[in-house]
Order: C-alpha cells, then sequence, then structure tokens
C-alpha cells in the first residue's frame, strides 16, 4: 500500500478522504481561530466591565490570561496546515510525521499552561476564570483530535471512505 518515488514515501488514501482532509483542515482550523478570539474578546469584555481592567495588574497574571489561547491558536495554525501533508489523494509520510509532532508538542504545552493558569492565582493571589479555562481546553482537545485524525488516519477511517475494497 505504500511506495516511495525518490526520497519521499506516500501512502494512498481514499479520494473522499483526501477531500474531506483539505476541505475539513480549513473548517476546523478557521472555527477554532474565530473561536477563540470570541471567547478572548468577551471574557476581556466581561472582565473590564466587572473590574475595570481586562487583565490582571502584574506581567505574570497577564501572561497566565494571554499564553493558553495562544497556544489554542497555534493548534488551530497547525490544524490549517495539515493539508500540507498531502500530494494529490497521497500522504507524504515524513510531513504526516512532522505535523503529528508538532501536534503533540503544542498541546502538551498548551495543557501545561491551563494548568499554570490554575496554579498562578494560588501563587499570586488572582482570581482564575474558570469558564474561559475549561473552555481554551475544550478547544485544544477538539483541534489536536481533529488534526491527529486528518494526518494519522486510522484503518476503520480509511475503509469508511474507500470505494475500494483494498484498505
Amino acid at each position: 500500500m505504500q511506495g516511495t518515488f525518490g526520497q519521499v514515501e506516500f501512502v494512498p488514501l481514499p479520494p473522499r478522504f483526501a477531500e474531506r482532509v483539505r476541505a475539513g483542515s480549513v473548517v476546523v482550523g478557521c472555527s477554532m481561530i474565530a473561536a477563540m478570539v470570541a471567547l478572548v474578546g468577551l471574557t476581556t469584555f466581561l472582565e473590564s466591565l466587572a473590574h475595570g481592567h481586562p487583565f490582571p495588574d502584574s506581567l505574570v497574571g497577564k501572561g497566565a490570561v494571554v499564553l493558553p489561547p495562544l497556544g489554542v491558536l497555534a493548534i488551530a495554525v497547525l490544524v490549517l496546515t495539515s493539508r500540507r501533508c498531502l500530494r494529490g489523494d497521497y500522504l507524504v509520510v515524513a510531513t504526516a510525521t512532522a505535523a503529528r509532532t508538532a501536534l503533540l508538542f503544542a498541546y502538551v504545552l498548551t495543557l501545561v499552561l491551563i494548568l499554570g493558569l490554575f496554579t498562578i492565582p494560588i501563587l499570586f493571589r488572582l482570581r482564575p476564570d474558570v469558564l474561559t479555562t475549561l473552555a481554551t481546553f475544550v478547544f485544544a482537545t477538539l483541534g489536536y483530535v481533529a488534526g491527529m485524525f486528518f494526518v494519522r488516519p486510522s484503518m476503520q477511517t480509511l475503509r469508511k471512505f474507500s470505494d475500494h475494497p483494498i484498505w
């Protein structure tokens, strides 16, 4: 099922799945970006109404509020760029492996930042925004799962999208 052309290894994909990757990566990536921008905008608006300023006064508090959504935006960009793992109806193995590694790194980094968002208020006497933190975790997890679906499809998924019994 795998073929090589020069030094690049390719895996054939069902045409319907390749089309789903092309369209789905754009939809999921753009939706994640729009949702995170809207969530951060709404949160800063509500914080400014409730407390008179949208962010905590300390630099550590500002970093704790801003960095987890930036991690989600990084995952969204990686999902958007998962299209480059395709060459026609073939998955380029080296590019897909690099995309999986980058997705895993961004997801773990975002989880560490979210955990930091829960510990920083305890250490610096800041009030955590639980709704934004949980929404950031949900967006990061959904983006990670969708990105892995695009760059590492399972055999069951390939069989589902295949028109031929080769899978």
